[in-house]
């Protein structure tokens, strides 16, 4: 994939999430880490947000790549270049190739609807897609991942890999993203329930770690268990740095406390007992803890063509419309 595709896609997923701030401010969402503008805001914290957002010295293009979009949330490439686009009402799009998939059992309230997508690594063998939504059952939301074949301009052929993950109008996580070990990882919101974030037999508030066909593991830190690492709130963005193969994940803090971490298998990363924690070794310190603004941090990504001693995590912030560079 070369630097002028990858850009973008980087600008296709700060077009999506401009979308979803719209659709989130126009009434549905009620985000407690609100990404509504404050009249009051302090001059100070403007000047912040600025210095920390700053475009003056980058030599970027814009190019829309998709538009007419309904609520788009996810998208994952496919090796022809094309993309496939989820859009929260339950839609799957095909860009060049219109719709490919309504799925009819959808819960789309609040934040929750069809959320997630990924390809297979072995895309170009097996045609698989793996999609993260939210359904309504016996009067309560969850939340599963089903993976699907893409046939022509079709999705057929679900089959469940994980299923009953706690769901909510809000806080249902949703980010589906394979590992450079092959592995499928999946973030989860904690549903409005903070304490199932630390009950380790709980999805919730979690991010997981399953193989493609659903099984766990035999290397998960719990044994028997996708759970991962567990202590988030509501975790939206995973990124691998190219280099040390590390995992990091941004988590929507309340009322701004929006955290950067760096995940290690088996560690509690605070929520709902401390955000933003600082020497306590009982959690896992935050690489990046936002505490003057809020970022609402989504989609993550580190850009292949960055200079290899100095690769920067680059962030999608909900709040602001913005990509935040963290070096």
């Amino acid at each position: 994939m070369n630097k002028k595709w990858i850009i973008m896609l980087l600008v296709f997923i700060l077009v999506l999430i401009v979308f979803w701030q719209v659709v989130l401010d126009d009434g549905e969402g009620e985000r407690q880490n609100s990404n509504e503008e404050s009249a009051d805001e302090p001059d100070h914290q403007q000047e912040q947000e600025d210095l920390l957002y700053s475009t003056e010295d980058m030599d970027y293009e814009i190019e829309v790549i998709g538009e007419d979009l309904e609520i788009p949330w996810s998208i994952a490439p496919l090796p022809d270049g094309r993309l496939l686009v989820t859009e929260r009402p339950g839609r799957v799009i095909l860009l060049d190739g219109g719709e490919v998939r309504v799925l009819r059992d959808v819960e789309h309230v609040g934040e929750g609807g069809l959320l997630g997508i990924v390809t297979s690594p072995d895309f170009e063998q097996n045609r698989q897609v793996f999609l993260y939504y939210t359904y309504a059952a016996e009067n309560q939301l969850f939340n599963r991942v089903s993976r699907f074949t893409l046939e022509e301009n079709t999705l057929t052929d679900e089959t469940t890999i994980l299923d009953e993950i706690p769901g909510s109008q809000f806080h249902n996580g949703g980010r589906l993203k394979f590992g450079p070990d092959q592995k499928l990882y999946v973030t989860t919101g904690d549903a409005q329930q903070p304490e199932r974030s630390q009950d380790t037999s709980s999805l919730s508030g979690k991010i997981l770690r399953i193989n493609p066909d659903g099984s766990i593991p035999e290397d998960n830190p719990f044994e028997d268990s996708p759970v991962y690492a567990y202590g988030l709130r509501n975790p939206q963005g995973m990124a691998w740095h190219p280099v040390s193969g590390d995992l990091f994940a941004s988590d929507h803090g309340p009322n701004s406390q929006d955290e950067i971490n760096l995940i290690v298998p088996g560690e509690n990363y605070g929520w709902p007992i401390e955000t933003c924690s600082e020497e306590n070794p009982q959690y896992q310190e935050p690489l990046a803890c936002y505490t003057d603004f809020t970022l609402a941090p989504s989609g993550m990504d580190f850009l292949p063509w960055e200079r290899l001693d100095e690769t920067p995590l680059y962030v999608a912030g909900l709040r602001g419309n913005r990509v935040m560079r963290v070096d």
